[in-house]
């Protein structure tokens, strides 16, 4: 039903500091009814859930707060809900900038602005469709590669202008991959549509020139042609021995280069993001999603998945399995190791050396069970407030997601007492001391939405073993598979937030198990999932086929 409360202000935070945003509303608005609408709930529901949501907020205004102006992904889109919904205006707010006031009354300005971005769009739409049916029949025809020595021996690509993700398991996979890359001594430059936090090879930043836009689907199908320009140009006329590209929403950029360069494409493919639009993450034009998933795959010559679930998921879909790597994800133990600055954090947080410390870090977001773990913390911290005789728990939890709010607002009683600290995103340089600032860590992970098996390789889950902790994670498919119970970790029921709790109480009550199964975790580790053998069975395997690679870096990878 409607909302109707006449002097209402609905606040919306789409990132940045609900506290803050909370602030400009009382001072803007000093003496009104505040109501916060869930990020969460207009990302889960698509467009048009979030059309009838909007039409049904009836107050004084809608404020839209975000960290950066930079972080709003669809400004004219966002300027358009003042039409949309029936409060008497939209307020824009950032962190740093002053504030921009949309009043219904003066809606008519952005109609000229509107109507040439959507024009723009349904050009860029209609020129993609036929585009990417002609792309997917080129990309099935057999490719011929250069068998000339290549510079560099490889091109990574991120055509990816809108995110701004400066840490977080995505993040965590580019910089690690490449780090792997250098520890082989391989050349290779990158070609980003944003500025990266990398050092560790050349980049060539190939930002987004396109202003004129409603949808960001839109701007994403546009910006492959900028991308691919770009490089060949940067390229100038020498050719890689293949190019990697992590697979992402409308994407074709390192197809089309392939084809262009006549070199093969190493796609790394984390999951389905037709699958990922149907449960979690909605997005319009489905069916240029379709399509550009299809040509990539296609277009691919080597497909590196991260779990046996995604291998067999590609064969099924007809992907040949010759054609697929299994390579799960890894870590640096260089830059992830015991006593690497833990005891200073523990200080800074006000942790004490009795208190047993529970530490998270990802994204608080759908798949890693973030409902189990808020639900094992209450049960953990009820119990500590009954009895005095416990082990004292803290539990610290890093990162940032779609869940995260919720689950901050559900502990505050706790985070009051500083038994729970919510850190927020921490850079990749910061992870390690945090971690290390913990005496138990846990991954529980839970299964598929629509009861498809576990396909994800949660880079988390290598950092802990690293880090030589105790890991209490998800018996789930591809963790099941890494970890060994009571050797490498202490498994659980996937879902079972009882079963957490009791795990947890469990580890900290015995300091010899604890130290036991972080020692064995590392251990294997350290024998088995570096970032640098993840980059050599890349290798290894291109160079199976093209034998350049190993002439190039002039030592053998098979």
């Amino acid at each position: 039903m409607p909302m109707k409360r006449t002097n209402t202000i609905y606040i919306l935070v789409l990132s940045g500091s609900s506290e803050q945003a909370q602030k400009i509303a009382l001072r803007v608005y000093p003496g009104r009814e505040t109501v916060n609408l869930s990020k969460r709930q207009l990302r889960e529901r698509g467009w048009k859930g979030q059309l009838q949501q909007l039409r049904g907020l009836q107050g004084e205004a809608l404020l839209v707060f975000v960290e950066s102006r930079e972080d709003i992904q669809e400004p004219v889109l966002l300027k358009l809900t003042v039409l949309l919904h029936r409060c008497r205006e939209t307020l824009i707010a950032d962190a740093h900038g002053p504030l921009h006031v949309l009043r219904r009354s003066a809606a008519w300005r952005l109609i000229p602005e509107a109507a040439v971005c959507l024009a723009a769009d349904l050009f860029v739409l209609l020129a993609a469709w036929l585009s990417l049916n002609v792309l997917l029949f080129w990309v099935k025809t057999p490719p011929k590669f250069s068998k000339q020595i290549p510079s560099p021996d490889v091109a990574f690509l991120y055509p990816f202008p809108m995110d701004r993700a400066e840490a977080g398991g995505a993040m965590s996979h580019v910089k690690g991959f490449l780090t792997g890359l250098a520890q082989r001594s391989a050349r290779c430059e990158i070609f980003s549509g944003r500025s990266l936090p990398l050092t560790i090879f050349p980049v060539h930043e190939l930002p987004n020139r396109r202003r004129r836009y409603v949808f960001r689907e839109s701007l994403a199908l546009s910006y492959n042609w900028r991308f691919v320009a770009g490089v060949q140009e940067r390229l100038g006329g020498s050719k890689p021995a293949f190019l990697y590209q992590r697979h992402g929403r409308f994407v074709v950029a390192g197809a089309v280069l392939a084809r262009c360069l006549h070199c093969p494409l190493v796609l790394e493919y984390n999951g389905s993001e037709v699958w990922v639009t149907k449960h979690w993450d909605p997005t319009r034009f489905t069916r240029w999603l379709k399509l550009c998933e299809e040509i990539s795959l296609a277009a691919a010559s080597v497909v590196v998945v991260v779990s046996d679930v995604l291998q067999q998921e590609l064969i099924a879909r007809g992907i040949p399995a010759d054609k697929i790597l299994v390579n799960p994800n890894a870590v640096d133990p260089t830059r992830f190791y015991p006593d690497c600055g833990g005891e200073a954090v523990r200080e800074q947080l006000g942790f004490q050396a009795h208190h047993n410390v529970i530490g998270f870090i990802g994204s608080f977001s759908y798949w890693h069970g973030i409902s189990v773990l808020q639900a094992a913390i209450e049960m953990i911290l009820k119990e500590q407030e009954a009895n005095d005789s416990m082990p004292e728990m803290r539990f610290l939890l890093i990162g940032d997601g779609p869940l995260l709010e919720g689950m901050r607002e559900a502990l505050e009683p706790y985070c009051k007492k500083s038994w729970v600290v919510f850190t927020g995103q921490l850079s990749h340089d910061r992870a390690p001391s945090h971690l290390d600032s913990t005496d138990i860590l846990v991954s529980p992970h839970v299964p598929m939405p629509d009861g498809k098996p576990f396909f994800g390789s949660p880079t988390k889950l290598f950092e802990y073993m690293a880090m030589g902790k105790p890991i209490v994670a998800s018996s789930l498919d591809q963790l099941a598979r890494v970890l060994t119970h009571r050797h490498t970790a202490w498994l659980i029921e996937p879902g079972s937030s009882t079963e957490l709790a009791a795990a947890i109480r469990s580890l900290a009550m015995d300091p010899e198990m604890r130290f036991r199964l972080g020692r064995n975790a590392r251990e294997v580790a350290l024998n088995k999932h570096t970032w640098e053998q993840n980059a050599v069975r890349v290798l290894a395997r291109f160079a199976s086929n093209e034998q350049t690679v190993a002439a190039t870096l002039g030592q053998s990878v098979a």
